[in-house]
């Protein structure tokens, strides 16, 4: 996507800074929704490596997730991540979504860069047995853009304001770090997964709270 703004410069922010905000933004998705590895569990070392190292209490908060999931610091919030004991990817990741920016109102020298994307991961169980599942994993992402004239912000890396999320098909353990879809045979005497009564691909409003939806989490 590219930026357009009047002049060189978007609600005085530096086009070239906008449009590093949103392959910056772009880059945090992909690394923390598509690499193998992290689906697999791995510490997603690439996505933390996008984000601004003077983003200190979003940083500490997210490696103490990663560190000691609980319900309240849960990094499936942010990066999704699967137990390989029990669980295999099958064929590739569907996406489907949208990377804006806007100007930030009454703030001169701000933009924030937005990301709606839904995330469709097939899995079947680790054991072999053949049935496959859906996994629907939707972001909300909001990125700070600033003029570097006027804030400090280090050139290269993004600032994180918001991360929402919304996963469908989950068995509602929050607080273990990880996403564990539901299969057949785990559902007689389990909740009702997520996504039944709700459009996991509609995008045309926000995620719901944790506490409007079993496996519906958010963090800002």
């Amino acid at each position: 996507m590219e930026a357009k703004g009047e002049g060189r410069t978007v609600n005085g922010v530096p086009v070239v800074e906008v449009e590093a905000a949103l392959e910056g933004a772009k880059e945090f998705l992909v690394a923390s929704n598509l690499d193998r590895a992290v689906l697999m569990g791995a510490e997603p070392r690439k996505a933390l490596a996008l984000v601004d190292l003077l983003a200190v209490d979003y940083l500490s908060e997210v490696r103490a997730g990663l560190r000691k999931p609980t319900e309240e610091n849960d990094p499936a919030w942010t990066f999704s991540r699967f137990d390989p004991d029990e669980v295999e990817l099958v064929g590739d990741v569907r996406v489907r979504g949208r990377l804006t920016f806007e100007p930030v109102r009454r703030t001169a020298g701000k933009v924030v860069v937005k990301a709606d994307y839904t995330f469709v991961y097939a899995v079947a169980p680790a054991d072999g047995d053949d049935e496959v599942t859906r996994s629907i994993v939707r972001r909300m992402l909001e990125v700070d853009v600033a003029d570097p004239a006027r804030f400090q912000m280090t050139d290269g890396r993004i600032w994180p304001l918001a991360v929402e999320s919304e996963i469908f098909d989950d068995d509602c353990r929050n607080g273990d770090g990880v996403i564990r879809p539901q299969f057949f045979t785990d559902r007689p005497d389990g909740p009702t997964p997520t996504g039944e009564a709700r459009d996991p691909y509609d995008r045309s409003q926000g995620v719901r709270g944790a506490d409007q939806g079993c496996g519906t989490v958010s963090r800002t």
